[in-house]
């Protein structure tokens, strides 16, 4: 769905003069067609939606100019730091046609260009309005992963040139924003069960049609069978043409890390049990494993912390997982650790045990979807609390008898 913007060509020159004529005489005597492109996920995290943009071509010229409201800087200052609080700035830039097709084919993926039936009138108010987003005033956004994006403006700029009303005709699917996640990042398992950490349950909620539309193809699914309803009554289809412009080839598949979170999560959770076992039976508690677990625990827990109370990022803030994943484990951790090796009560891990029991039983009852690792990972949690309890408990039973 992104560029980076040191792929940016703005054709200066080009744009300038046009504007220019356009504002003098609105309409210019130049031929303009109007398409959607549409590229398929690449393999980047970044790249698993697949991307939107706007080709502007002038048949009398013989200019093809791609408008893309997907570019980024990386070395903007605290890039990182601003992303993660949602203050993402993206940019809306041109380049040439022949240069955007290069980068898709590149990393193997198709490009379909959708050609709009728009009429003289309509290409060139969306050309003027494309060249005013272009002008480095205007050009900058507030980028939103799920309502305004690369595909959300390129719908909102086509609905804006239209003389009349576009009417989708396709029956949309009852489904919420993460089933569309999961359905593009079903070949990447840590990128999924990252995103489903940081969701809330907002994200569970069933979408709209237009909602579901900052998904490209998704976007050009509705737009390929949309009608335009004119003022004159009459309809007309929005695409009359679809060409493909870069066919998609296989490529090498990028090596993530090897074990799936699902595999980690039934590993850790048979090393809790075998060393609670173990534990019990000798009355000891391996104060390292928890010390891990509650490190590992509270850091997860400050990043969802984060998110939820300060990131601009969509969804974050409805996230029920901060029931289970919070600073306190790390607020308690030494006072814990230090119980724990002198064989005394937790109070961290007395109340812990119940909030922790709960999450689990109540569950189906929570309006946000958990993946099985999260189970897991809370039956782990489960299983140290209750059993430092116990191992705890009956230490002190035997050191109180006569």
């Amino acid at each position: 769905m992104i560029q980076t913007i040191r792929h940016l060509l703005l054709l200066i020159p080009f744009l300038m003069l046009s504007n220019h004529t356009v504002a003098q005489n609105g309409l210019t005597s130049d031929t303009l067609t109007a398409s959607l492109l549409t590229c398929s996920p690449g393999q980047e995290i970044y790249e698993h939606y697949g991307h939107t943009a706007l080709l502007i071509r002038n048949v009398t010229k013989g200019l093809d100019v791609v408008f893309n409201y997907g570019l980024f800087n990386y070395n903007t200052p605290h890039f990182i730091w601003r992303f993660m609080r949602g203050d993402t700035d993206y940019q809306m830039g041109a380049t040439y046609l022949l240069d955007f097709l290069r980068e898709y084919a590149e990393r193997g993926s198709f490009v379909r260009e959708l050609q709009l039936n728009l009429t003289q009138s309509e290409v060139h108010r969306l050309f003027q309005s494309l060249l005013q987003n272009c002008e480095p005033q205007n050009s900058t956004y507030h980028y939103d992963f799920f309502y305004d994006n690369c595909a959300t403006r390129v719908r909102e700029q086509i609905k804006y040139c239209l003389d009349g009303k576009l009417i989708f005709t396709t029956s949309g699917q009852k489904q919420s924003l993460r089933d569309i996640v999961h359905e593009y990042s079903k070949n990447y398992a840590w990128s999924s069960f990252g995103q489903d950490l940081l969701l809330g349950a907002e994200a569970d909620r069933i979408a709209s049609r237009e909602i579901q539309q900052f998904a490209p193809l998704y976007l050009e699914k509705d737009l390929s069978t949309a009608r335009i309803k004119q003022t004159n009554g009459q309809f007309r289809p929005l695409v009359k043409q679809v060409d493909k412009l870069i066919t998609e080839h296989a490529m090498p598949q990028q090596q993530g890390f090897p074990v799936s979170p699902l595999c980690c999560a039934i590993t850790l959770l048979f090393i809790t049990l075998a060393y609670a076992i173990r534990d019990f039976k000798k009355k000891q508690l391996t104060w390292i494993l928890d010390l891990v677990l509650l490190s590992a625990q509270g850091l997860a827990g400050c990043l969802i912390t984060f998110m939820f109370f300060f990131s601009q990022h969509p969804t974050v803030d409805s996230n029920w997982l901060i029931i289970l994943f919070n600073p306190l484990p790390l607020v308690f951790l030494y006072n814990t650790i230090q119980s724990e090796r002198s064989h005394r009560q937790s109070r961290y891990h007395q109340i812990a045990r119940f909030v922790i029991a709960a999450f689990i039983v109540f569950d189906f009852i929570i309006p946000q979807h958990f993946g099985s690792e999260i189970l897991l990972l809370a039956l782990c949690l489960l299983t140290r609390s209750q059993l430092c309890c116990t191992v705890c408990s009956r230490n002190l039973q035997r050191k109180a008898r006569p």
